[in-house]
């Protein structure tokens, strides 16, 4: 028996199956992967479901094989489920890269249903070491202003007069442009949408030219085109008290969040940043507490402000619907989502604690830029 979709809406369906050696192990391994991501697992024959906010995807094993159902309302979530089932497929398959072909719906798109090519409109310096850039663009998704804050952004290699980008294969993955035409990819979050403008202000933390990001903020110009896929996440949870925790890398997410809250929520914000002369002022109507942290010549990383902070924050009484976010350095990641797991024992479903970086290395160290999460 298989799985209905949670939502009548959803319409948008994909499969695909693969033969393998032990099918079992393989749906097995799934299921925990999504399982740990927070999805909601349910059993249907020889197998399970795991749903998400816009999407599931409904795995069995098969005699020698195993069968792969995606359903999404839409073609957008369609489209990022069937990657990430592919990736893990490819991932977690024995005997080399399986041949992996979609039937269904979205079956030969030449583009991604979430791709947008944008032009640099403006650029503004909101402080000395953060950057506005606003990029503009035709039938902006309005995905941008209801869903996830983030998004990945496609920088074209210095000196390409036509940009090319990524096109969907028949597993659902990216087929790349060759080497030397090959965009750079990073993941932002976007500061401001007007969909009527058809415009997304994105704020750059300047750090020199060290980082692909960084690196093109300082040197674009009015015209230049780039590209973007997203947007990335889910929106921001519903609360009672909120816990928004950050350095100039989450700065513009936590104003964003703080600006999309109702009046009246409750809650702490901490932010921490090089100096006073980093500090922006962030106009909401919560009742959110703001608290900046200096780091006054310490470099960036180094310190353990936030970390100490957090361990000052008076929390609300037990049975209080929390959310606690924080985008922040690989260390001070750990001890955060220590301290909010292990000590306050808090459902890691009220929490969510995400490296935004780490010191010494950039994005594309540590996460391939063709990820599709």
């Amino acid at each position: 028996m298989l799985a209905d979709p949670p939502n009548a809406a959803w319409s948008r369906r994909s499969k695909l199956e693969i033969a393998v050696g032990e099918p079992e192990r393989l749906v097995r391994r799934l299921i925990e992967h999504f399982a740990a991501n927070d999805a909601e697992i349910s059993p249907v024959t020889d197998g399970a479901s795991a749903t998400f906010f816009y999407s599931q995807i409904i795995m069995q094993a098969r005699p020698n094989a195993v069968a792969i159902e995606v359903v999404a309302g839409d073609d957008v979530a369609l489209s990022h489920m069937k990657s990430v089932a592919a990736a893990l497929l490819i991932e977690y398959s024995d005997g080399g890269r399986p041949r992996l072909k979609w039937i269904g719906h979205g079956t030969g798109a030449t583009s991604f249903p979430n791709f947008r090519e944008m032009t640099v409109a403006r650029i503004a310096d909101v402080t000395p070491h953060m950057r506005r850039i606003t990029l503009s663009g035709h039938n902006l998704d309005e995905r941008y202003a209801t869903h996830g804050q983030h998004f990945k952004l496609l920088v074209p290699p210095e000196g390409v007069d036509r940009p090319e980008w990524p096109v969907p294969g028949e597993d659902g993955l990216p087929i790349w442009p060759a080497e030397d035409k090959r965009p750079k990819v990073r993941t932002l979050t976007a500061r401001r949408v007007d969909l009527g403008a058809g415009t997304i202000d994105v704020d750059f933390a300047l750090h020199g030219d060290l980082g692909i990001a960084s690196r093109w903020a300082l040197n674009t110009r009015p015209g230049d085109i780039v590209g973007i896929r997203g947007p990335i996440g889910q929106p921001v949870p519903k609360a009672d008290w909120y816990l928004l925790v950050g350095d100039e890398t989450a700065l513009p997410a936590i104003a964003r969040t703080l600006e999309s809250l109702p009046v009246g929520t409750r809650g702490v914000a901490i932010i921490e940043v090089s100096d006073e002369s980093e500090r922006q002022s962030i106009h909401h109507n919560t009742d959110i507490e703001l608290r900046w942290l200096y780091r006054n010549g310490a470099e960036a990383g180094t310190t353990s402000l936030l970390v100490d902070e957090i361990y000052a924050v008076e929390m609300p009484p037990a049975g209080t619907m929390i959310h606690a976010a924080a985008g922040v350095e690989y260390t001070a990641f750990k001890a955060i989502r220590r301290y909010w797991r292990d000590e306050l024992k808090l459902d890691k479903k009220q929490v969510l604690p995400v490296a935004y970086w780490r010191r010494g290395r950039a994005e594309g160290d540590t996460v391939p830029d063709d990820e599709e999460s």
